[in-house]
């Protein structure tokens, strides 16, 4: 099951992962956002406030983590 979930998943250029695919969804959220602003609907912008919230706190922690072993490959690559 999980194979075929990751199968659907890469169909769709989509690393779960990866701080790429939250940035995405970030992007669509801060469309969202900006179109709701202007319909004057504070309850759903107050709703997509907090999972742009959400999602830029798990972007920060996701792109620490990737730049954290990219540097690690490389002082690894320097030392051979």
């Amino acid at each position: 099951v999980d194979i075929i979930k990751r199968i659907m998943k890469n169909k769709w250029n989509i690393d779960p992962q990866s701080s790429a695919t939250i940035a995405r969804l970030i992007s669509d959220l801060e469309g969202i956002f900006y179109i709701l602003d202007c319909l004057d609907e504070p309850e759903e912008v107050e709703y997509i406030q907090n999972m742009k919230r959400k999602y830029y706190q798990e972007y920060f922690k996701r792109k620490k983590n990737e730049n954290s072993k990219v540097m690690l490959r490389n002082q690894h690559k320097s030392y051979t």
